[in-house]
C-alpha cells in the first residue's frame, strides 16, 4: 500500500502544495489567529472532492487497475491519504495558533479531536457514495455541499443558538472528558471500518 500512497502524493502534489498554501494564508490572513482549527475541515472536504473530480477527468481508475495492486489496497490508500492530509491541514492551524495566539492544552486536544472526527466522518460518507454513484455524485455532491455549507449549516447553527442547541450541550457536559473522548473515538472507528468495508465491496464489483 506504500506504493499507492506514494502514487497519490506524486499525482496530487500540485493540489497538495496549493491547499497547504491556502491553509496558511487562510489562517494568517483571512481569519484571526485565534480562529478555530476545526474550520480546516472545510478545506479538507474541498480537497477530497476536487482531487476526486480531477482523477475522474483523467480516467485514473483505468491506470490504477492495470497496476499489480489489489482493489482493496487502492481503496485503503484513498482513505488513508485523504484522512492524513486532512489531519495535516488541522495540524497547520494548530501550530499557527500555538505560535501566535493564546493557547491551552485542553482546547488543543478537543479542537483536534473534533476536527479529525469531522474529517473522518466526511471521508467515511464520501467514498462509499462515490464508489456507488460514480462521477455524477462528485458533480452533484459539490453543488449540494456548498449549498449545505453556506445556506443550511448557518441556518441550523442560528436555530441551535436560539434554542440552546436543544439541550445537547447539557447532556455532553454530564459526561467526563475521558468517557466522552472514548465514546467519540469508538463510534468514529466503527463508522470508518463499516464505511471502508462497504467501499471495498463496491469497488471490487465495479467494471472499468
Amino acid at each position: 500500500m506504500a506504493s499507492m500512497l506514494h502514487k497519490e502524493f506524486i499525482v496530487l502534489r500540485t493540489f497538495i502544495l496549493v491547499y497547504l498554501a491556502a491553509a496558511v494564508l487562510f489562517i494568517t490572513q483571512v481569519m484571526e489567529v485565534n480562529g478555530p482549527p476545526a474550520f480546516m475541515s472545510l478545506l479538507a472536504f474541498i480537497f477530497t472532492i476536487s482531487t476526486t473530480a480531477h482523477e475522474d477527468k483523467n480516467n485514473s481508475h483505468i491506470l490504477l487497475n492495470s497496476l499489480p495492486v489489489s482493489r482493496k489496497e487502492i481503496v485503503t490508500a484513498k482513505y488513508v491519504f485523504h484522512i492524513v492530509f486532512g489531519i495535516v491541514l488541522v495540524g497547520i492551524a494548530l501550530i499557527i495558533r500555538a505560535a501566535f495566539g493564546e493557547w491551552s492544552s485542553e482546547t488543543a486536544l478537543w479542537q483536534t479531536a473534533i476536527s479529525v472526527t469531522v474529517i473522518v466522518w466526511f471521508v467515511s460518507v464520501f467514498f462509499p457514495m462515490y464508489f456507488w454513484l460514480g462521477p455524477r455524485f462528485v458533480q452533484i455532491g459539490m453543488i449540494v455541499f456548498f449549498i449545505m455549507m453556506f445556506a443550511v449549516v448557518p441556518t441550523v447553527y442560528n436555530l441551535g443558538v436560539k434554542h440552546n442547541f436543544w439541550g445537547i450541550p447539557d447532556v455532553v457536559e454530564s459526561f467526563s472528558d475521558t468517557l466522552l473522548f472514548a465514546i467519540l473515538t469508538a463510534v468514529t472507528v466503527i463508522f470508518l471500518t463499516v464505511s471502508w468495508l462497504i467501499s471495498v465491496w463496491l469497488y471490487e464489483r465495479k467494471q472499468f
